[in-house]
């Protein structure tokens, strides 16, 4: 009789403690970060010198953006926004800009800009609208020429048109600022070892932007810091919006041999950028910007490797210029399209934060039981901060989740409480706080791990 007494007393021990663990818990929904900022739209200015004459002087910038050769990958540079270019004039453009990127004049113009040599497309009236889909395509394929400013003149001499780009900083002021970004990539890409997979080295690098940086909030465009909207904020001082942290990504993604572009478009009704990557002949959506918004400064998964319906649910993505959406008749009226240069249609979740990470429950039982605990004490000890888990289809979603925190048993605790009794006590798991981010589309829950002094 006292045994059955004491069981009964356990149990609503137990279960009353239960109910005060899991009244700590924050059942979050959506994690994103509310405060994305456009990324810069390129501004253009009709120049007055209609004859073409550019009697300036030019300083070559003697640095070059490089990097330490990857440990056995291969370097990828990819130019959809080049073969996007439906005109030889529009890709001639597009390689004289490259020519011409190093040079840069020594003085400023009246209005305050840094001059590249001005260009002259012979025999042709290039709209302002092709002009800007030369210059998009650059900067699309070319993130790490963070000087080239957003903005462009042109204007017109007979049937000849003549251009000209400008950058943020001097010649001089460049080298320097060349000189530390080189070096923040090579710090990266040395953290890369050999031999890794392509979900390895992603999430390295993944990491490894998101911890050198912070999302910058109250900037609109460029004039309230041009660095904001590039790799050079993101990567060396430490501040971005979105269009950095994106271009950051690609350019050291493509450096350890994983393909990755930009993507722009809108989430929650403002305009923002991420990006798209390629893993084992596989795309997959990938929003730096919505990982780096932990309130504790951790780095979250939510948006690491997404199919185009999962991102979807919260992102809206731009037309696709080379679908022919942009339709010749009606662009020049609308101004500025925002569009993409190259959309894949990512089909395929094998890559996702939670497939390659999370710990599958179908039913629990002992099997299952003990997969989990050893998991567990597996995350603490390699010092990750979060416990994925992916359910299956044996129960509804609200049961899963029943059955781990609101029902006897209680499954959680009953998995901390053992995999406590294999870990050190420095390390081991609290109970007292638990924060988890639940995704029923998904069918995936997400634990933070608290140990030692962090619990």
């Amino acid at each position: 009789m006292k045994k059955i007494l004491s069981v009964i007393l356990y149990t609503i021990f137990f279960g009353f403690a239960a109910v005060l663990f899991v009244s700590c818990i924050i059942l979050i929904v959506k994690t994103a970060n509310r405060n994305v900022k456009q990324y810069n739209d390129l501004e253009a200015v009709m120049i007055d010198d209609r004859e073409g004459t550019d009697n300036g002087n030019y300083a070559v910038i003697g640095a070059e953006v490089s990097s330490q050769s990857p440990k056995g990958y291969r370097d990828i540079q990819l130019k959809y926004g080049y073969q996007a270019l439906d005109t030889a004039n529009k890709q001639d453009l597009y390689d004289r800009i490259e020519k011409n990127i190093y040079s840069v004049s020594e003085d400023m113009d009246d209005n305050g800009h840094y001059r590249l040599a001005r260009l002259k497309i012979i025999g042709e009236k290039m709209s302002e609208f092709d002009i800007r889909e030369v210059m998009n395509a650059y900067l699309y394929d070319n993130p790490q020429v963070f000087w080239l400013e957003n903005l462009f003149g042109y204007a017109y001499a007979g049937e000849d048109t003549i251009v000209e780009f400008y950058s943020e900083l001097s010649a001089e002021e460049c080298e320097d600022c060349i000189a530390l970004f080189n070096k923040k990539v090579d710090e990266i890409v040395a953290a890369v070892d050999s031999g890794l997979s392509e979900y390895e080295r992603e999430k390295i690098v993944h990491d490894k932007v998101l911890d050198g940086c912070v999302y910058k909030k109250g900037v609109e465009s460029s004039k309230d810091g041009w660095q904001y909207f590039s790799a050079y904020g993101a990567l060396v001082t430490g501040e971005a919006v979105c269009e950095g942290y994106a271009k950051s990504m690609q350019i050291i993604l493509s450096k350890v041999g994983i393909p990755c572009l930009t993507i722009r478009g809108e989430a929650d009704g403002i305009l923002h950028m991420w990006n798209v990557v390629e893993l084992n002949d596989e795309w997959y959506h990938l929003d730096p910007t919505w990982d780096d918004n932990d309130k504790d400064g951790k780095i979250i998964y939510e948006y690491f490797n997404l199919s185009t319906e999962n991102i979807s649910q919260s992102h809206k993505i731009n037309q696709d210029i080379m679908n022919g959406l942009l339709f010749a008749e009606n662009r020049e009226k609308i101004g500025t399209i925002r569009y993409n240069f190259f959309v894949p249609m990512c089909v395929s979740m094998n890559m996702n934060y939670y497939m390659q990470e999370g710990v599958q429950i179908e039913k629990f039982d002992t099997e299952t039981d003990q997969k989990v605990i050893n998991a567990f004490v597996k995350r603490v000890r390699d010092g990750e901060n979060y416990f994925p888990l992916r359910f299956g289809t044996e129960m509804s979603y609200r049961e899963y989740i029943d059955k781990l925190f609101y029902e006897a048993p209680y499954k959680y605790y009953y998995y901390v409480d053992h995999a406590n009794e294999i870990l050190d006590k420095q390390n081991r798991i609290s109970k007292d706080s638990i924060s988890v981010l639940t995704n029923e589309n998904n069918l995936t829950l997400r634990i933070r791990i608290r140990t030692g002094e962090s619990a």
